[in-house]
């Protein structure tokens, strides 16, 4: 069984984009709730602490969790915060298959590949591109 893990170039960039998100929310609660000045605080204080509370804690704790176990029999997923859920799919069982790469993907690695099964689907994702080509061609996609 090959292991393989969430990259970390895709956690900075979800890092910057849930700070620019929760500072785009702080301005907008700022601008439309400036009449009503202790809304406003509690409405950005909320903002701000759930902000960085999943950009500094959740979104690293939960990269670091995520593996992927690829053998020639079946695809193990396992993830969480908290609690850590594990998911497999045996590769025999896979209808169908979805792989998506995004335009910057190669700075970015914002890979994800679908797998399709008649009860569920089993999302691997966040993998680097190399890591993405092995497990695309591990499951003859």
């Amino acid at each position: 069984m090959k292991c393989y893990k969430s990259d970390k170039t895709c956690l900075n960039m979800l890092r910057i984009a849930v700070m620019i998100f929760t500072v785009l929310l702080v301005a907008a609660a700022s601008y439309y709730l400036s009449f009503l000045p202790t809304v406003m605080m509690i409405v950005i204080s909320v903002f701000f602490v759930s902000g960085f509370f999943t950009a500094l804690v959740y979104l690293p704790v939960y990269f670091k969790n995520m593996r992927y176990f690829v053998s020639e029999e079946k695809i193990v997923k396992v993830s969480g915060f908290y609690f850590l859920t594990k998911q497999s799919v045996r590769l025999e069982k896979i209808q169908y298959t979805t792989t998506i790469s995004t335009p910057f993907s190669k700075r970015t690695n914002l890979n994800f590949i679908l797998l399709y099964t008649y009860g569920g689907m089993l999302p691997v994702m966040f993998v680097s591109d190399r890591d993405f080509a092995e497990i695309s061609g591990a499951l003859k996609v």
